[in-house]
């Protein structure tokens, strides 16, 4: 910033633009000093050093007003080659904010920049490289420059300042490359720094936590990682208990490092809670510590600062709590309900931010054992957010808590609140606040009478947002209770006597069609039960229509004074535009004239009972789903939900088991990845298993290949391992080497590496070993990896091949005179297969 300020032509121009009274007047001020500049970068070498930084400070303020700037790149990366510091600063600088990692110019100056990596290298000129690496490295820095950064991080000689920043670094580049970095011989190393200064203690936990969430989603979790966890829960206590005795220069508002507590609670929530009795101790010694002293602190009315702080750490201390709870490995019920009862007074306070916090956790420790009698006090507090609150995203979070307290003792007043939210609740939540009243009413349903009648309210009050699966769902229930079934059916012909919604008249006209004659009384007559879903017909849609139809052939099976009438209407539908319509009423007209009693009694015959009843687990899914969705969108941030998360479970229970025999890889699978261009796709297929292959080709004799194993059954595979013989010609390593379970309908991968040792005169071959449902199976597999993709060509003049030919004098050479008469190709190929050249 000094230097810049220094620049007085620099000054002028931003002062310049400043004055601009119009956007017209900055646009010709920018156009006419790229003119110039533009001028001044054509007389090249000329250009004295100081002129050259501040044309290139220039073109950057010029980049950011929001210009494209499409001169002084190459002058820029000229900055970073100079020798003095000023210079370089200019030239990261403005790469670091004008480049991205897909920037085609970054590979000239990946050399300067490894120069500058160099450990005999200043340190402030280390932390330019680190700077400029962690903002735009990509995948082809991170194949060229993560070694050096390793080297930085690990020597013992660097400086504070280089190894903080390293840290970082390394975690961009493996961010970008996870298959680079050698984490076994990397994360000792990163472990011992969290013993360090807090500086680079902070930096070290964080490259940590990314190393170990990526492992996490993509298991298995190197062991070597958790030797973090005892040196984690060290420094967190000496964090906790030692608060007043550290130096003021680490503290924030007076609390002690927060952002380093934060990183430590939050490295140890990848970990089960620590077996060694002494770890434990200090643990738990630790977790009361700062609960009881966040507890003092946050009844001070403290400052914003230092409150968001404090609260912070408590947070994620509860965070840690509710981990270890939910794997059934924390037992303290003392300190459980003590987080119990802070989070009551927290979804109390006036602060929008620790409410919404306080009840995003307090749902997840609902879930707990044993902690949901405590929770359930805050039942008025959280009612009250959720019909007064003025914040949207808090009153959701109220609805989530009170679906996940719900139980039998208080599932008629939580279900009741809920439907009296339904009529003022904001439109993007209606379709999920409908399933869960759905799901509870179902679940908590002393008697299923009562759940008619709060099906019936959602049909009334938010027909729009209730889904197929619902109205589903209720058919199924009525169904399969021959005791619901006549009360089920007059509440919805009183229903339909009224104004009902659409999704109403289907669930109606089902129940009514299928057990009408457990309605015939002397109030409720055939032609009674006709009219009222008539009535509806005409404004129907066209599958509501078609259902109805259903319904009237089943009236007419029941009341045979209804046949005549219904005739004549199946027979004006029968040219209908809907195909389904139109079918449908050509089947029932001919079923309705038939007078064979026993092909009528066999067709309308009682629908059974629903065999398997999953559609319960399928609305819970789907409300899983929306909340993902929901707080994904509350984040910001750009995710997809696949659509195997919006489909219905697989039935794990099926009577008929598959029988899979398990064959060798084909010739045209191998072939076809042989013949592929950049050599990935399946290299072998099955119904229950599948296998592809994505080849990184590397330099030299050494190459690179992922290795993507999916299970397509309903089993898991286990003990999956894949061995290749022992050859001369090249050395493989897998990582990782032990064996691996691939679960149900999900995918794992393995890193092969190949070193060729010489020329493979047949592709490589291995045997793939696994356990299915309990039998053991091979496969022989062959992979697409031949001499071809460990060369490169090289172009070279007949001249030069000459003078090349004849400085081989170690090599054997053969010279194979083609001016023979050769008739055809095939007596061309015999002959080289003569001089054992091909085979």
């Amino acid at each position: 910033l000094a230097t810049m300020t220094s620049m007085r032509g620099l000054t002028n121009f931003i002062t310049d633009i400043r004055k601009c009274s119009s956007k017209e007047l900055e646009h010709n001020r920018v156009l006419k000093e790229l003119s110039n500049i533009r001028n001044k970068f054509q007389k090249g070498a000329r250009l004295d050093a100081y002129s050259r930084k501040k044309y290139t400070w220039k073109l950057l303020y010029i980049y950011i007003l929001g210009y494209d700037v499409d001169i002084g790149h190459v002058e820029a990366m000229q900055l970073i080659t100079a020798k003095t510091y000023s210079e370089k600063k200019t030239g990261y600088t403005v790469c670091s904010i004008m480049f991205n990692e897909r920037h085609e110019l970054l590979t000239m100056i990946t050399q300067a920049i490894k120069n500058d990596l160099n450990k005999e290298t200043p340190e402030i000129i280390q932390c330019l490289a680190l700077s400029m690496v962690a903002n735009v490295g990509g995948r082809n820095m991170s194949d060229a420059l993560w070694k050096d950064v390793c080297l930085l991080l690990t020597s013992g000689t660097s400086k504070s300042i280089v190894r903080k920043k390293a840290c970082l670094c390394l975690l961009k580049l493996f961010k970008r490359a996870p298959d680079n970095i050698e984490v076994d011989a990397v994360a000792p190393k990163v472990i011992a720094m969290i013993g360090d200064e807090y500086g680079v203690a902070t930096s070290a936990l964080t490259l940590l936590i990314g190393l170990v969430g990526y492992y996490t989603q993509k298991p298995p979790v190197p062991p070597v990682f958790e030797d973090a966890v005892p040196k984690t829960i060290r420094l967190l206590q000496k964090l906790a208990f030692k608060a007043t005795r550290s130096h003021n220069d680490y503290k924030y508002y007076g609390t002690l490092c927060p952002w380093l507590q934060i990183r430590c609670l939050r490295l140890l929530q990848y970990f089960p809670f620590p077996s060694r009795d002494e770890d434990k101790k200090r643990l738990e010694d630790t977790i009361g510590k700062i609960l009881s002293t966040e507890k003092k602190k946050t009844s001070k009315g403290a400052k914003a600062n230092k409150s968001n702080a404090d609260h912070a750490i408590l947070f994620e201390c509860l965070n840690l709590i509710i981990h270890y709870a939910q794997n059934g490995e924390f037992h303290n019920r003392a300190m459980l309900e003590k987080a119990a009862a802070l989070l009551g007074r927290f979804v109390a306070l006036k602060e929008a931010n620790i409410r919404y916090l306080g009840l995003d956790c307090m749902a997840r420790l609902a879930k707990v054992e044993g902690t949901l009698p405590k929770i359930q006090e805050q039942l008025t507090t959280i009612q009250y957010s959720l019909h007064k609150d003025l914040d949207i995203s808090i009153r959701k979070r109220a609805l989530d808590m009170l679906f996940v307290m719900c139980d039998e003792s208080n599932a008629p007043k939580i279900i009741q609140e809920l439907l009296v939210f339904l009529h003022a609740a904001e439109y993007q939540i209606r379709e999920e606040l409908v399933l869960k009243i759905a799901i509870l009413a179902e679940r908590f349903a002393t008697d299923l009478r009562w759940y008619i009648d709060v099906i019936l309210k959602l049909l009334t009050l938010a027909g729009d947002y209730i889904s197929d699966d619902i109205w589903y769902r209720v058919i199924q229930i009525v169904t399969n209770n021959e005791r619901l079934q006549k009360y089920a059916a007059l509440t919805m012909y009183k229903a339909l006597e009224g104004k009902i919604h659409e999704n109403g008249i289907k669930v109606g006209g089902y129940i009514i069609g299928e057990f009408c004659d457990q309605m015939f009384s002397k109030k409720i007559t055939g032609r009674n039960l006709f009219n009222v879903l008539n009535r509806h017909f005409p404004t129907s849609s066209p599958s509501t229509q078609a259902l109805l139809l259903s319904a009237f052939v089943k009236l007419a099976n029941t009341f045979e004074d209804l046949r005549p009438e219904l005739s004549k209407l199946f027979s004006q539908y029968k040219v209908h535009a809907d195909v389904e319509i139109q079918q449908r009423a050509c089947e029932y007209s001919a079923i309705n004239s038939n007078v064979d009693e026993n092909l009528i009694e066999s067709v309308f015959e009682v629908m059974p009972a629903f065999e398997r009843d999953q559609s319960d687990n399928m609305l819970l899914k789907r409300v899983e789903t929306q909340s993902k969705r929901r707080i994904v969108e509350e984040k910001g941030e750009k995710a997809q939900i696949t659509e195997d998360e919006d489909e219905d479970d697989e039935d794990e229970d099926e009577d008929e088991e598959v029988e899979e025999v398990f064959e060798d890889q084909t010739k045209q699978e191998l072939q076809a990845l042989l013949q592929s261009a950049s050599g990935s796709g399946y290299l072998y297929s099955s119904p229950l298993l599948q296998i592809g292959v994505k080849m990184q080709v590397g330099t030299g004799h050494e190459m690179k290949m992922k290795i993507f194993y999916g299970n397509k059954s309903t089993l898991p595979i286990e003990e999956l391992s894949c061995s290749f013989g022992k050859t001369p010609d090249a050395t493989v390593s897998l990582v990782p080497n032990d064996p691996i379970t691939v679960e149900a309908k999900k995918q794992e991968r393995q890193f092969l590496r190949i070193q060729c040792h010489r020329p493979m005169a047949t592709p490589l071959g291995a045997v793939l070993r696994f356990t299915l449902g309990g039998e053991e199976n091979d496969v022989h597999i062959n992979f697409p990896i031949i001499v071809t993709q460990f060369i490169k060509s090289h172009l070279c003049s007949g001249k030069k091949f000459v003078e090349l030919w004849k400085s081989w004098t170690h090599e054997a050479k053969t010279i194979v005179d083609l001016a023979s008469n050769i008739e055809d190709i095939d007596s061309f190929k015999e002959s080289l297969s003569n001089r054992n050249i091909v085979k």
